[in-house]
């Protein structure tokens, strides 16, 4: 089986993410995962801040990749 991790936050820190990137790649070892990547979009606390990043692409590129 396939798996992806996409998530937003706020926060735009660089150490935004660390607990849940550690906790998703735990979960894909532990289940034998296959992992088709991550979009992490930090510093995207609104609808328009995520819209001027490249978070939307990198998201809709990581999708394709899951067919």
């Amino acid at each position: 089986m396939k798996s992806a991790l996409i998530a937003a936050a706020w926060n735009s820190d660089s150490w935004t993410f660390d607990a849940l990137e550690s906790h998703y790649q735990t979960l894909v070892r532990y289940l034998n995962l296959t992992d088709m990547g991550m979009v992490l979009g930090k510093g995207c606390g609104a609808p328009a801040m995520t819209k001027r990043s490249p978070y939307p692409q990198q998201a809709y590129a990581l999708g394709n990749r899951l067919k």
